[in-house]
């Protein structure tokens, strides 16, 4: 879906998975259980998307309905899980327990053609490709979802440049940003967003 330069009226910050960097040291209770992360996730925030590599360290087993009712699920789609030897019940686990909460999907734009046919009609397909912000949003979607991934905290005019590009390349007027990031990099963008108005 392409819209000529709508204005970005809104960004939501969410997660990329339950403790990406330092989350765990800057933002869980030390003291959390790990198996209440989710719970104290979604208290503060209201999507997360779950990395494809989560699949490998306990998401099939995990305790989704511990998720509040309009939680939402983004899930992180790559050719290696497509590919993986638990491929079959990711889709079982999709299909029988996540599908009503998931409002999306990040799929590695060199995997869409491995993707069940079904889902691209039953879910929002956003198409990424390597060290995109934005991915290329569906026309059945809410929001342009976007990932960003950084190892250290933005500098101020790394900030202004993050949100020069989200105002100029957004095709939706609501942009879902989750973050691969240090945890003090929310509060940096979460001010920035009181400056742009967003």
């Amino acid at each position: 879906m392409t819209v000529a330069n709508p204005r970005l009226t809104s960004v939501t910050l969410a997660a990329y998975g339950w403790m990406p960097k330092d989350w765990a040291q800057r933002f869980y209770p030390e003291d959390l259980p790990s198996n209440w992360q989710m719970v104290y996730y979604s208290n503060d925030f209201n999507e997360v998307l779950v990395p494809a590599s989560a699949w490998e360290s306990g998401a099939l087993v995990a305790d989704w309905s511990v998720l509040p009712a309009g939680f939402e699920l983004y899930l992180e789609i790559t050719t290696a899980l497509l590919e993986s030897a638990h491929w079959v019940q990711v889709c079982e686990c999709i299909e029988q327990t996540l599908a009503t909460q998931i409002s999306g999907l990040w799929v590695d734009a060199s995997a869409q053609h491995q993707l069940p046919a079904a889902w691209e009609q039953r879910f929002a397909v956003h198409l990424a490709t390597a060290d995109t912000l934005l991915a290329t949003m569906p026309a059945n979607a809410n929001a342009q979802l976007g990932l960003l991934r950084t190892d250290q905290g933005l500098t101020p005019a790394a900030l202004r440049t993050l949100f020069e590009a989200l105002q100029a390349k957004t095709a939706h007027k609501d942009v879902v940003l989750f973050l691969d990031t240090p945890y003090a990099v929310v509060g940096q963008i979460q001010l920035m967003r009181q400056v742009y108005g967003v």
